[in-house]
């Protein structure tokens, strides 16, 4: 595989075929819905989306110490389907991620992260797809992306952390954007960072819960998705490249869209890719899916905020993404 698939895609391309398949192509973590900011705090645990076959319609959600020990698989559906994109509440305390199995639409589940209490919260059967949760930081809402190939619905919303009260954000529905990637909350849990596709490209946008103040982040010409916002609110992480096809490295930039400078510095062409990225919950590093050099499928990497430091912690053989750092449970 010259690089892992496409995280980021148009919602319709994304969602559309999951109710017919489940085979939808693995995403290394940039996204077309909503992004949440790694809850500040002392480092916990990394969860992530491992693959168990190679089409990847089939997978679980499993823990990993940011050392590399420690390994648990959390979720064990993986016979039947994959759970995806796992995010942790801010107490440490549960895991929210969607499952997609075939014929059936994709759903939004919370669990404890020894997988017990599984919890359905896609509460409307009817709705459509559900995807990409984000918890907020007071753990009392998730952010999801929902999708209804019957209606056209194609936008960001908000429940509470229960799975009630859902409410469609407004400024993100698809008579404004061509597809929507992953989203995350604002430390103060006023406004979502999200990647989205226009006519123009691909580009970060940053808006407000009540769908005001909308401002485009990164230049039309990154091609960028955004994965994560800072704890202390100072840095959006973003992935370049997401759906160009062209070498994708990771970025930060600054809320307001200054001082966007590359983290890595992969060649463009080379079999090494990113993808999938968060921020750990004391700020100092970065989790990532990336696909080394000499590798067919992608690891889990930690590294520093200046790409240095970088360090291999699943080392498997087996198709390892979409990492969430989670904190140390209060």
């Amino acid at each position: 595989m010259d690089r892992p698939p496409r995280e980021r895609r148009t919602s319709r391309r994304m969602f559309s075929g999951l109710a017919a398949s489940a085979l939808i192509v693995g995403m290394l973590g940039v996204g077309t819905v909503p992004a949440y900011a790694t809850t500040p705090g002392e480092n916990g645990l990394i969860a992530f989306r491992r693959y168990f076959d190679d089409a990847q319609t089939l997978g679980a959600i499993f823990t990993i110490r940011p050392n590399g020990t420690g390994l648990i698989q959390v979720t064990h559906r993986g016979k039947v389907a994959y759970d995806h994109q796992p995010v942790w509440s801010p107490d440490g305390k549960w895991i929210a991620f969607h499952r997609v199995e075939s014929g059936k639409p994709s759903r939004i589940f919370k669990v404890r992260p020894d997988g017990t209490d599984l919890t359905l919260l896609s509460l409307d059967p009817t709705a459509g797809e559900d995807g990409y949760p984000a918890w907020s930081p007071d753990g009392k809402r998730i952010a999801f992306h929902r999708y209804n190939d019957s209606t056209g619905l194609d936008a960001l919303f908000v429940m509470r952390a229960d799975g009630t009260h859902v409410r469609e954000i407004p400024g993100t529905g698809h008579d404004t954007y061509r597809g929507l990637g992953i989203a995350r909350y604002s430390p103060d849990g006023t406004q979502l960072v999200f990647g989205a596709k226009t006519k123009k490209g691909w580009a970060a946008f940053t808006i407000r819960l009540d769908g005001t103040h909308t401002r485009r982040v990164t230049p039309w010409a990154l091609g960028a998705g955004a994965y994560d916002w800072s704890p202390d609110g100072r840095w959006l992480l973003i992935e370049s490249n997401g759906d160009t096809g062209l070498q994708r490295n990771v970025f930060l930039v600054h809320p307001n869209g200054n001082d966007l400078h590359a983290v890595t510095h992969t060649y463009t062409g080379g079999r090494s890719n990113w993808g999938g990225l968060a921020f750990s919950p004391d700020g100092t590093k970065i989790a990532a899916a990336h696909t080394g050099v000499g590798k067919v499928n992608p690891d889990i990497w930690v590294m520093r905020l200046d790409g240095s430091g970088l360090r291999d912690i699943t080392n498997s053989l087996i198709y390892d993404s979409a990492p969430g750092w989670g904190p140390r449970p209060t």
